[in-house]
């Protein structure tokens, strides 16, 4: 498949795109006019991260959608989301997916301050 994206001209790669998210894809056609080559990587790199076969696909659109949401970047969040609704993912499972991002960034925000904790407790010495 990764030969087949580089057979692609840029337009075609872009219009696979906007089939794949239901809407065209800004910021990569933006890209292809600065960095044609960028874009090809880009899609050559999902690629690799997503044909692997041992996490089901639906789950790695959850897991994207939380990633997305646990590191702030409400456009992927939402082009994930996109995504996931178009495959029958329901909204319910997204929550969810958004809701445990949600726990494990609170629990890096405790985990962080676990050296000033100590110091709390024990003495800044």
């Amino acid at each position: 498949m990764e030969q087949e994206k580089k057979e692609l001209s840029i337009e075609q790669l872009l219009q696979e795109m906007t089939n794949e998210f239901g809407r065209e894809p800004e910021t990569m056609k933006l890209l292809s006019q600065l960095n044609k080559d960028a874009v090809f990587e880009h899609s050559a790199n999902k690629l690799f991260a997503m044909k692997g076969q041992y996490i089901p696909p639906k789950y790695k659109l959850l897991m994207s959608i939380a990633i997305g949401a646990a590191m702030g970047f409400e456009h992927c969040i939402e082009t994930y989301a996109q995504v996931a609704t178009r495959k029958g993912i329901s909204k319910e499972e997204i929550t969810e997916a958004i809701l445990l991002a949600r726990f494990v960034k609170a629990t890096t925000v405790i985990s962080a301050s676990t050296s000033t904790m100590h110091k709390l407790v024990n003495g800044f010495e």
